[in-house]
């Protein structure tokens, strides 16, 4: 028989000093982070934003070689597919942590979308925002043409070419806050850019 006597206390008081540890560590973290010629309504709007852009990781997983032949122990999908949606992207498989646009509506990444979410969240996670950039270059995302996957509706859509500039400005926030730049995730990103474009004729 199940002890009910903590039903109504179900959490020690060891629980409520940690709470109040973690919160007083947030507001810590967030005071560094703050702009000081911001006011506290504008402070807290910035430090809600921030936790959505946090919130919005997600771990996605897609391996589209494995979605065009389907499940190898479900009935084989429609012979249709292997000429559908994404079909000249079989290099493509992706299985990250990722920055979406919105984790209940859009729970796949857009890489246009990504890339501006990569400056707020490089003033408060510069490493994970790096990452994001990095990965889009990867051969595992990007098309052997150069092209960065758009989203999962349609990877070979056209997007802006946001993304060298987000690179270089998620690369100058960095610098600017921490007095150096990251020199080996820039020229990483750029280097793994370049490499893929076609000489010209």
């Amino acid at each position: 028989m199940s002890d009910k006597s903590n039903l109504d206390r179900p959490l020690d008081n060891e629980f409520e000093t940690i709470f109040k540890t973690r919160i007083a560590e947030a507001d810590e973290f967030y005071q560094q982070i703050n702009d000081r010629s911001l006011n506290e309504d504008l402070i807290n709007i910035q430090r809600q934003a921030f936790a959505g852009m946090l919130w919005g990781k997600q771990y996605y997983k897609f391996d589209i070689e494995r979605w065009l032949k389907g499940d190898p122990t479900q009935p084989p999908p429609p012979p249709e597919r292997k000429e559908g949606r994404n079909y000249q992207w079989i290099h493509l498989d992706n299985e990250d942590i990722i920055s979406m646009p919105d984790k209940w509506e859009y729970p796949w990444y857009a890489a246009w979308d990504l890339a501006f979410h990569c400056l707020p969240i490089a003033l408060v996670d510069p490493e994970f925002a790096k990452y994001q950039l990095d990965i889009m270059t990867r051969e595992w995302y990007m098309h052997p043409n150069g092209q960065i996957p758009a989203y999962e509706w349609a990877f070979g859509d056209v997007n802006p070419p946001v993304h060298a500039w987000a690179t270089w400005r998620v690369y100058k926030i960095e610098e600017k806050r921490k007095g150096k730049g990251d020199r080996t995730f820039l020229e990483r990103v750029f280097q793994h850019n370049v490499a893929r474009i076609p000489p010209l004729q």
